[in-house]
This record gives structure tokens, sequence and C-alpha cells, in this order.
């Protein structure tokens, strides 16, 4: 299924992860857009099936971010809305998407 039939209308797309995230023992591909966080993967080979997890901006109210590591760093996301989202990936990835998460939160 396209990831254009997940998104609301009228809803704009303001970061895309380039590369996969770990969301407890599952990989996710990160979408942001102006209203919501979307973390969704395809799962199965023969038979797929969508996998999707999505938390509204205006819900969150709490959102860290934390490095470890000296020549690999690992970051992660900790994100508290509806439900607490603790999402784990390279430093490359999660620091702009941590940026962009922030000015889209401060901005409402």
């Amino acid at each position: 299924m396209p990831l254009q039939d997940f998104l609301l209308p009228l809803e704009n797309v303001k970061f895309h992860s380039k590369s996969s995230v770990r969301y407890g023992d599952k990989k996710y591909h990160v979408l942001i857009t102006d209203r919501r966080i979307i973390l969704f993967a395809q799962r199965g080979h023969i038979l797929k099936s969508d996998d999707i997890v999505s938390e509204r901006l205006d819900r969150l109210h709490g959102l860290e971010y934390s490095e470890k590591g000296l020549m690999f760093k690992i970051s992660k996301i900790s994100i508290q809305g509806t439900t607490r989202i603790d999402i784990h990936g390279p430093a490359s990835e999660l620091k702009p998407m941590f940026h962009n998460m922030q000015s889209l939160i401060n901005s409402e």
C-alpha cells in the first residue's frame, strides 16, 4: 500500500527518514508531517502487511534526545504522548529528526 494512503487530506510531509530506526523490537521508517509522527513498515515476504504506529503532534508533551558511543553513535528519541515511544537509531538520522520535531511542536 502506498504511503500516501496513510496521510490525511491536506497533511504535508516535513521529514522522511533515509534509513530504518528501531521501535520496540521492530524496524520502521519515520515520516513526520505537520500533524503527526508516523512509523511505518511493510512486514512479510509473500503475504505483505502494513505496520503503522502514529501519534498526533498536538498530543505530545515530552520530547527527549540522547546519544551513546564514541565512534558509532547510537541515539534515542523518547516521545511522550498518549503512549511513550522510544526510537533508537544512528545519530546521523535521529538528530535531524529531533530538531524537526522540536520546531513543529514549538510552532503549535
